[in-house]
C-alpha cells in the first residue's frame, strides 16, 4: 500500500540516542544510497559522525530517509563562522519524488536558525538542492585529506542557503577538517 503524502514522521535525533536496532536500520539506508561506501558496513557515518540527524519514519515504522547535520566552525576569510554541514542525505529508493529531502531540510534549517547558525552547507547535485534555496558557491575551499592528512583544495560542487539575513562571504574557505 502507497504512503500519503501526510503519513510520514520526521524527529531530530541526537547521534548519541542512536540505539542499536535502529543504527542497524540506518545503516541498511544510507548503504542502499552510498553503496560504495564501505565504511558504512560497520558504522553508521561515512567520514565523522553527524551530532544531529534527522529521521523520517512511514506510518507503518519503516525508515525511509535521513539527514545528518554537523555543527560546525570553520574558517572564511581571518574570521570564524558556524556552519551547519549537511551530510548523508538519503531516501529510500521506495519513497523517493515525494518531498522528503525538503521536508527534512526545512526541519533542520529551523532547527539551525533557532540555534543561530547563519548558513547550511552541503556537496550535492545542484539540481537537487537549488530548489529548496541552495546556491553554488565559487569560494576556493580547503579541506584534509584524511588518508593522508594533508590539506587539499576542493574541487567538488559545494553549496549554501543562508539561514539568517547574514550574506554568504566571498573569501577562502577552510573546512577545517574533511568535507562532510
Amino acid at each position: 500500500m502507497a504512503e500519503s503524502p501526510g503519513t510520514f514522521i520526521i524527529m531530530h535525533r541526537l547521534d548519541e540516542e542512536i540505539f542499536s536496532a535502529e543504527d542497524e536500520e540506518l545503516r541498511q539506508l544510507l548503504l542502499s544510497s552510498f553503496p560504495y561506501e564501505t565504511a558504512l558496513l560497520s558504522r553508521r557515518y561515512i567520514r565523522k559522525a553527524p551530532a544531529h540527524r534527522w529521521l523520517v519514519r512511514a506510518v507503518s515504522g519503516e525508515l525511509v530517509a535521513h539527514v545528518g547535520v554537523h555543527d560546525l566552525v570553520i574558517g572564511i576569510g581571518t574570521r570564524e563562522v558556524r556552519i551547519g554541514g549537511i551530510a548523508e542525505v538519503c531516501v529510500a529508493h521506495s519513497h523517493r519524488g515525494r518531498g522528503l529531502v525538503g521536508k527534512m531540510l526545512a526541519e533542520a534549517h529551523a532547527w539551525m536558525e533557532r540555534e543561530g547558525i547563519p548558513f547550511a552547507m552541503l556537496f550535492g547535485h545542484p539540481k537537487i538542492y537549488t530548489s529548496i534555496g541552495y546556491q553554488l558557491i565559487e569560494n576556493p575551499i580547503q579541506v584534509e585529506n584524511a588518508l593522508i592528512h594533508t590539506w587539499n583544495p576542493f574541487k567538488g560542487k559545494p553549496m549554501v542557503r543562508l539561514i539568517g539575513a547574514e550574506p554568504w562571504p566571498t573569501e577562502p574557505v577552510d573546512l577545517r577538517g574533511p568535507t562532510f
